[in-house]
């Protein structure tokens, strides 16, 4: 998505610390905010018009989101003049139709997280995307970022890829710890890829359960033709190995551009926990629900960056726990009594 450009965010910021210097020091208190603010153009944010109004009637805007939404206090009877004379539009309540504002861009769909925590009910579950427009990401802008927005209560995500609308098939199946996913077309053949989203939250009680998906967004690989060449290898991967306190790893002989690494809790890798692209031959798991001292199943296939190679061979692989921290200084304290 694109971002705001640097004058605008800076006059944003001008203006928003012109509403603070204006208001009384007890506004600058964030608990008196009870509107989310839209107006229609960074314009309207800067019209004298529009700011000797808000100043003149008491209110007083306190976060900022540029360039169009903005938290604060506002009196109430000022909702239908400031939609009448400028545009702008006040939420009283929690926002549930969270898509309105996508294309005010990243910034307004934070600020509408940031507004929804401020009630008492639970949140939407279902991720919310960003962007509908896939982002360039990577070496040369050779790979895909797939971005939502963070869900209250989540410590993971369960990201879904399909060939077809309804997921009657599905290709890519995989938890992260992130809200983002960085995904290599070298690796897809071309056509029109669907994906989903969903939180995996952790309740009140401790529990873990899958939330909502997201609604269903697409994109399209299509890549230049490129005349045959020699087929690309597959890396050595050895029969079993261990991790303890470092990220997965894997030698390649081969200097293969990009990677796709699968983690299954079968050899058969019918539906694999971890289905991952990277550029380097490690991959971090910290943040990620993978249970200690079990046995995984790891697979790994290279890239050029044009067409992929083989699988390599199935490695099982155990992440122990980590070890003390060297320099603790309860245990420290342990030692000295």
């Amino acid at each position: 998505m694109k971002k705001p450009p640097l004058a605008v965010i800076s006059a944003t910021a001008a203006l928003f610390g012109l509403f603070v210097f204006c208001a009384p020091a007890r506004a600058a208190d964030g608990s008196r905010a009870n509107a989310l603010l839209v107006v229609p153009s960074d314009r309207t944010a800067f019209d004298k018009k529009f700011q000797n109004f808000l100043v003149a009637n008491g209110a007083k805007l306190l976060h900022s989101h540029p360039p169009s939404v903005f938290i604060g206090y506002i009196p109430r009877e000022l909702d239908k003049e400031l939609k009448d004379k400028f545009g702008a539009l006040v939420y009283r309540d929690r926002v549930d139709d969270w898509s309105s504002f996508a294309r005010y861009g990243e910034s307004a769909v934070f600020a509408v997280n940031a507004w929804n925590k401020r009630f008492v009910e639970d949140p939407p579950e279902a991720p919310l995307v960003v962007s509908t427009k896939v982002q360039r990401a990577g070496r040369k802008g050779d790979a895909l970022r797939l971005t939502w927005n963070e869900v209250m209560k989540a410590n993971a995500y369960r990201l879904q890829i399909s060939p077809e609308q309804d997921f009657g098939v599905v290709i890519l199946d995989t938890v992260l710890a992130r809200n983002d996913y960085r995904l290599v077309p070298a690796f897809w053949k071309d056509g029109v890829y669907y994906w989903r989203v969903a939180g995996i939250l952790t309740l009140n009680t401790g529990e873990t359960k899958e939330g909502v998906f997201s609604g269903i967004y697409s994109f399209a690989v299509s890549k230049p033709a490129r005349a045959p060449g020699p087929k690309l290898g597959a890396p050595p991967l050895p029969a079993k190995s261990r991790f303890k306190g470092r990220p997965l790893s894997w030698a390649s002989p081969v200097a293969f551009k990009y990677y796709r690494m699968q983690l299954s809790e079968t050899a058969d890798f019918e539906t694999p926990v971890l289905d991952v692209f990277t550029d380097t031959c490690t991959y971090k798991l910290s943040g990620l629900p993978i249970k200690r001292n079990t046995p995984y199943y790891m697979r790994v296939m290279g890239s050029d960056g044009a067409i992929p190679g083989e699988w390599s061979g199935v490695s099982e692989v155990v992440i122990e726990p980590p070890g003390p921290i060297l320099r603790d200084s309860r245990r420290l304290r342990r030692r000295s009594k």
